[in-house]
């Protein structure tokens, strides 16, 4: 699946694009990989069964399970990265989260600004505006993007940035 020129200008300007059902044919066997993953280390995070109180996180994730690892190799997953990042991109590695509540806002990156990184995640629930909506922040795709860090500093401080 290569992306089309407006696809990729989306994902220029805002810095996301969203695929639903794209892996639809797979949900069944990702969901499955899922849980294995979580089985084979105790339930949740460092070892303990997940609480319902906490996020619990594991890095990396798909890299522990085999059918995990091969959706790198699907090519609606290849085909959106090689058009975001060029044919000879390179995959860094992965987690795996149980989010509990609101998740406070935050970038996901700028390790090296050498190179563009995008990350590719999966909901396996259904996300609502009242159930778990994610909400992007145009332009905190980009280094020092000034809308978006006065937006991180403003939730940071808890402070509406319109009232700056």
């Amino acid at each position: 699946m290569k992306l089309n020129e407006q696809q990729v200008a989306y994902f220029e300007t805002f810095g996301f694009l969203i695929f639903p059902g794209l892996l639809r044919d797979e949900i069944g066997k990702i969901i499955d990989g899922f849980e294995r993953v979580w089985a084979a280390h105790g339930g949740g995070h460092d070892g303990r069964p997940h609480d319902h109180k906490q996020r619990s996180a594991l890095v990396p994730f798909i890299d522990q399970d085999e059918y995990l690892s091969c959706l790198l190799d699907d090519p609606r997953i290849e085909g959106i990265a090689a058009s975001l990042l060029g044919d000879d991109f390179n995959y860094s590695g992965s987690d795996g989260n149980f989010y509990v509540g609101d998740t406070n806002w935050h970038s996901d990156g700028f390790f090296d600004r050498k190179y563009v990184a995008i990350k590719m995640a999966f909901y396996l629930d259904t996300l609502t505006a009242d159930t778990g909506c994610v909400r992007v922040v145009p332009g905190s795709h980009r280094f020092n993007d000034t809308f978006a860090q006065s937006l991180h500093e403003a939730m940071a401080n808890h402070r509406d940035p319109r009232t700056r």
